[in-house]
């Protein structure tokens, strides 16, 4: 009898310290215990390491008015360069160029020329679009927002296909996004999402929304992919 109360009495405490186990893994709270600033950061490490990222920006709820970016696709790369289409929007109309950026200079195809054209900086910003060659820029870029990310938060995971995805939620102050939105006002919050694989510690994908434009509450999805690919843009 005694024996028997000895054994019950070990089991009793090799299962109270699994219970213990399993509460220091998971904080006791369910949470997979991931740090966002860290995910943020390895996120910013590995665009700041490829040779190349293929990007594509979709605007949401844009006002009708305004002198907006409206959509961009192509490849950045660290020379700094871009190769790819944007389209803007101005007057109500949509307008589709493509687009070279290489050399500090941002060369442009427009639907009513034959041959590519120089577009000033100035005329870019007006516009709502950056010299997209900065794209990649690790401190004006897209990865220069992600260590300003307020307050992030793992809301959880979502799966892409094969790929398993953190997403972290935050706000980003506007004079953080001026970069690559010129039109963000400086002193403003905008909400943002962000989904990383864990796995590679690269960006999906992000979302972007606030008063980028007077009058409205717009949304900037942003995708990322085709990692590292060698690719050599030159003048048109």
């Amino acid at each position: 009898m005694k024996r028997l109360l000895a054994l019950g009495a070990v089991l009793v405490l090799a299962l109270a310290g699994c219970s213990d186990d399993k509460k220091d893994t998971d904080g006791g709270n369910g949470q997979s215990g991931d740090d966002p600033v860290a995910l943020l950061t390895a996120a910013k490490q590995t665009i700041d390491d490829a040779a190349s990222v293929h990007i594509v920006l979709t605007g949401r709820d844009l006002p009708e008015g305004a002198q907006a970016l409206a959509s961009g696709d192509g490849v950045a790369t660290h020379a700094p360069a871009f190769k790819g289409k944007l389209t803007v929007r101005t007057a109500g109309s949509a307008i589709d160029a493509e687009v070279v950026a290489v050399g500090s200079k941002v060369y442009a195809k427009l639907p009513f020329t034959t041959s590519f054209i120089e577009l000033p900086p100035a005329q870019l910003a007006a516009l709502g679009a950056p010299d997209p060659a900065i794209l990649l820029d690790p401190d004006k870029g897209l990865t220069s927002v992600l260590p300003t990310v307020k307050d992030p938060q793992i809301k959880g995971e979502t799966r892409d296909g094969a790929k398993v995805l953190t997403e972290i939620t935050g706000t980003i102050q506007g004079k953080s996004l001026q970069g690559i939105f010129p039109k963000a006002p400086a002193d403003q919050d905008f909400p943002s999402t962000f989904k990383i694989d864990k796995a590679t510690k690269q960006l999906v994908s992000a979302t972007i929304t606030g008063p980028f434009y007077d009058g409205a509450t717009s949304s900037y999805d942003v995708t990322l992919d085709r990692y590292g690919e060698q690719v050599e843009i030159t003048k048109p």
